[in-house]
């Protein structure tokens, strides 16, 4: 499964020559989260040039430019572990 970095609301720096053309787009603003897909987690982001949405993928964008909101990768997996329930579904055999 995929982990997402960003939430909505969080503002994004693309990496450079993502679109054809090489246009250099200003900051996005993270609108949605969308289900991953092949294994990353797309946003719709909406940049301050234009009117519309895009979809992109978690790769596309500059983690050295975009700050994220949420909390480092550990520590979300620590905070879910500890919320998580002690019954594991998985472990759960059922006689045919």
């Amino acid at each position: 499964m995929a982990t997402r970095r960003y939430q909505p609301g969080d503002n994004i720096v693309l990496k450079p020559g993502i679109f054809a053309g090489g246009q250099a787009f200003g900051a996005g603003r993270i609108v949605s989260v969308l289900p991953a897909a092949q294994g990353l987690v797309h946003y719709r982001v909406r940049f301050q040039n234009e009117n519309y949405e895009r979809s992109i993928r978690q790769d596309d964008i500059d983690v050295l430019a975009s700050p994220s909101s949420l909390p480092p990768v550990e520590t979300q997996a620590r905070a879910e572990a500890a919320t998580s329930s002690w019954i594991n579904a998985n472990a759960i055999r059922i006689r045919k």
